[in-house]
């Protein structure tokens, strides 16, 4: 070739090149968009401070006391075991006066606790204002490493960032996590941008942390071979729980991992049948699983239909998310497969509140960024219009039968994915349909075995109360006893002749005991310490000793009771006919948990490490304290039936908690309960008829009244 030619080419190329390089010309914005923009936005600011910072900054609202309270009992020296427990816990409020309400700690992980830690050294309100003021700082932090790694400028960034109106006013109005997992995040990305992908994986780490969906991100590195972003997630993991292993213990993770965690998996956390929990397990409970008050009419009672419905659409999520992205691995490819994960990880949880949203800032943020830059403005506008309906303010009437969030989500996780598609899906769902398939049947035979919750059904006592939970049910003359959650506080029912009575106390009434022989009903009133009520069915209550969890012989002539100091606890005997003070039957060497006490005075408790629970016998005659070898732990709650002759317990099985009835004479063990839920707290009405709470399809330790006939 002519030494000439060949240079000309190469100039032609050049300029070619420098051409390619040059980006496409966007559209000159109108002169009167950035006004519009700066009006829209102060309006943002005016109402983000008057309906989320200064009703936050004035008054102690949940969910932070209940991180506050956990951590103010770690700073007071008292173990962390029970947290998991909702009287428990609520009795530790009281006690301590953290808030005038509800509180409960589950399901949250023990390491949640961390970042309230330094914050005890306040009074709750000074702390839940601290709180506030740390979210505003890395709120502008999470901006800020938005800024370093998208296109937009400061003045759209808070205005996308302020879009977000409801989610926002929640968290900061409740002083909750999701700022702080959206600050995390935002992190993680500004990390993996800079090729720095162990640190993003320690950031993912840290929000799996504070809250359990974060983990899922590991399905991102796996799919992209991304093993350092992996390794560093699994060491930040590592090192998180070791942290909170030596400060808080392993009984109270130990709980946290045998009960907490295989409950999560039954997908009835709280209100399970609400829409306006936004998830598709919450969807297809509505559809398709009957509760008798919770849910009494789903459109079609079928447990093998929600299964089936739960594995297509958790296949069509994950696989969907899998199969969408492209092998490139540009900025702008890389950033919608980071957009589009937010939205996965929502609709895959078991509930998503208003405030689970905070996360999607970063996804309107950096999937507008993308589309953009890539030259596909309608997606991109489209994208931010789904992303006002997820977080607008719309009455709750309204979201419980239209839930507008979670429609909008799942259409802008469905947007995502098809603008991460390269058109090559078809050619790879060949591959994987076999996968996929066996998937779903794995998936659909797990999900039947934890919805099918009707056995205890047609047990159910009818309460005639919008009460959130009931428990601990005892027979009290011909009537029965309960406790009942509502409208912020815990008070007695008795339930006679079908009528529910109210016998509401000035405090929380967090546990009570009675007996068919007696009208006189026995609760425990929590305040600054626990004091024992006596309540006659017609007069005045009386307070008779300190003490909690009480337990009345069938009788009606002991009283037993635990007392708790700094969380050593101890069991007590009482005589209800007499004035003597009551006797120590076990000290806190034991560590009893729950108690039922026979007619002749002798004391049975389950008593030692909460996460393994074993039953004692102390006599009142010989104070002799024997281990009862033939119920092996975990075994809690039991009761000794009014002739001697029988004992009802709860044995953990497969991470719920199941009722059993045992008689002593020849061994027979009997199973009472069987599907996975919780069915807790028996008491016998009469020698062959047992009472108990249970929580299935209710939401786990939402529980209602049941009752259960054994043959003779």
């Amino acid at each position: 070739m002519n030494p000439a030619t060949e240079s000309g080419l190469c100039a032609k190329s050049s300029d070619i090149e420098e051409v390619a390089a040059i980006p496409a010309a966007t559209p000159k914005t109108p002169n009167w968009l950035p006004a519009i923009e700066w009006c829209i936005l102060a309006i943002l600011v005016v109402g983000f401070i008057g309906f989320a910072i200064v009703p936050g900054w004035r008054s102690l609202r949940s969910e932070f006391p209940n991180y506050y309270l956990a951590a103010e009992l770690y700073h007071q020296g008292i173990p962390l075991d029970r947290v998991y427990e909702w009287t428990w816990f609520q009795r530790q409020n009281d006690h301590l006066g953290v808030r005038d309400g509800l509180v409960s700690f589950a399901p949250n992980p023990p390491s949640s606790i961390l970042p309230l830690l330094p914050l005890t050294r306040l009074k709750p309100l000074a702390a839940k204002r601290a709180w506030i003021v740390s979210n505003l700082v890395l709120l502008a932090f999470s901006l800020f490493a938005l800024r370093r790694t998208t296109q937009l400028g400061w003045r759209r960034l808070i205005l996308i960032t302020l879009l977000c109106t409801l989610p926002l006013r929640v968290d900061f109005m409740f002083a909750r996590y999701y700022v702080l997992i959206l600050f995390l995040i935002c992190t993680a990305y500004y990390a993996s941008s800079r090729n720095r992908h162990w640190t993003a994986g320690v950031a993912w780490s840290a929000a799996a942390a504070m809250k359990l969906f974060p983990a899922i991100s590991i399905i991102l590195f796996i799919r992209k071979r991304n093993w350092r972003a992996l390794t560093g997630f699994v060491i930040g993991a590592t090192t998180l729980v070791a942290i909170s292993l030596s400060l808080f213990g392993t009984e109270v993770h130990q709980v946290f991992v045998r009960e907490v965690l295989t409950q999560a998996s039954r997908g009835d956390w709280l209100g399970p049948y609400s829409l306006y929990q936004n998830s598709f397990i919450t969807l297809w409970s509505y559809l398709f699983l009957i509760e008798p008050d919770l849910n009494p009419t789903p459109l079609i009672n079928s447990p093998i239909l929600y299964a089936l419905a739960m594995a297509i659409t958790v296949a069509v999520l994950v696989f969907g998310f899998l199969l969408s992205m492209k092998s490139d691995n540009t900025p702008h490819a890389e950033a919608l497969r980071w957009a589009s994960l937010l939205p996965l990880m929502l609709l895959l949880s078991t509930y998503s509140s208003a405030d689970h949203s905070c996360i999607l800032i970063f996804t309107a943020i950096v999937g507008f960024d993308a589309l953009l830059a890539r030259g596909d403005p309608k997606r991109a506008f489209m994208l931010l219009v789904l992303y006002v309906i997820a977080s607008a303010p719309i009455p709750l009437r309204m979201t419980s039968w239209f839930p507008h969030r979670f429609m909008a989500i799942t259409a802008l996780y469905a947007l995502l994915l098809f603008s991460m598609s390269d058109g090559k899906v078809k050619q790879q769902l060949k591959r994987w349909w076999v996968v996929g398939l066996i998937s779903v049947m794995v998936l659909a035979f797990h999900n039947y075995s934890l919805a099918n919750h009707t056995e205890d059904y047609s047990r159910r006592l009818r309460t005639d109360s919008d009460g959130y939970r009931f428990a601990n049910p005892v027979p009290v003359g011909n009537g029965v006893a309960f406790t009942e959650m509502l409208n912020g506080k815990y008070r007695p029912i008795l339930l006679a002749n079908g009528v529910a009575h109210d016998m509401s106390l000035p405090g929380d009434a967090l546990s009570v005991a009675g007996s068919r022989s007696s009208d006189l009903l026995y609760s425990e009133l929590a305040a600054q310490r626990s004091f024992l009520v006596r309540i006659p069915t017609v007069g005045v209550s009386e307070t008779i000793v300190e003490g909690e969890d009480p337990a009345l012989s069938s009788n009606g002539k002991w009283l037993a009771f635990v007392r708790e100091e700094q969380g050593r606890r101890s069991a007590w005997l009482s005589a209800t006919d007499s004035p003597v003070a009551p006797r120590l039957v076990l000290p806190d060497t034991y560590q009893p948990l729950d108690l039922t006490v026979t007619n002749d005075g002798d004391v049975v408790a389950s008593a030692g490490r909460t996460s393994e629970p074993h039953l004692l016998l102390a006599r009142h005659e010989t104070n002799e304290v024997t281990q009862l070898a033939e119920f092996p732990p975990p075994t809690r709650y039991p009761a000794i039936s009014p002739d001697g002759k029988r004992i009802a317990y709860c044995r953990r099985e497969g991470g719920s908690w199941h009722l059993f009835a045992r008689t002593f004479a020849t061994g027979y063990e009997q199973k009472l309960t069987h599907t996975p839920c919780n069915a807790v707290s028996p008491s016998w009405a009469d020698n062959h008829t047992l009472l108990y709470a249970t929580d299935c399809g209710r939401g786990v330790g939402l529980s209602a009244i049941a009752r259960v006939v054994l043959p003779d």
